[in-house]
């Protein structure tokens, strides 16, 4: 007689994060930034839905991933999307080219009034490490 562990809850953004993925995967990213996203920066993106916002995602949900495609068509790259509890409604991780095009993106979807949004440059924690042991001398 074989013994079960105990059974792990479905996890209920699954179905979403499938979504995104799909999205990501559908369109070719042939816009002139290099192929290898790998050497691109990573940012998080926090943001908070306004009124608007809300009104807007309780009428269309699906909206979320057309505002990822929109992201896409401008040369960046929606890594992973988490909705949250708390002071923020969504992260974002996203691959961008440069400082300068996530701050372009920031900007543009702010000024659509449904979102506000603080960004953050996510460094990778072995780069962090790298760069604290050259500071040691």
């Amino acid at each position: 007689m074989t013994m079960e562990g105990p059974r792990r809850p479905r996890n209920p953004w699954s179905e979403f994060e499938e979504d995104v993925e799909s999205v990501i995967e559908s369109e070719p990213r042939s816009l002139g930034f290099p192929s290898d996203d790998d050497d691109m920066p990573v940012y998080m993106m926090l943001s908070r839905l306004t009124e608007r916002g809300r009104d807007r995602i309780k009428d269309h949900p699906e909206r979320i991933l057309e505002v990822n495609h929109e992201v896409e068509q401008r040369g960046c790259i929606v890594v992973a999307q988490y909705a949250l509890m708390g002071q923020f409604d969504f992260v974002t991780i996203i691959k961008a080219p440069n400082n300068e095009a996530m701050h372009r993106l920031a900007i543009e979807l702010g000024a659509r009034g449904t979102i506000e949004t603080q960004t953050y440059p996510a460094i990778p924690t072995e780069d962090f490490i790298n760069a604290m042991k050259q500071g040691r001398d």
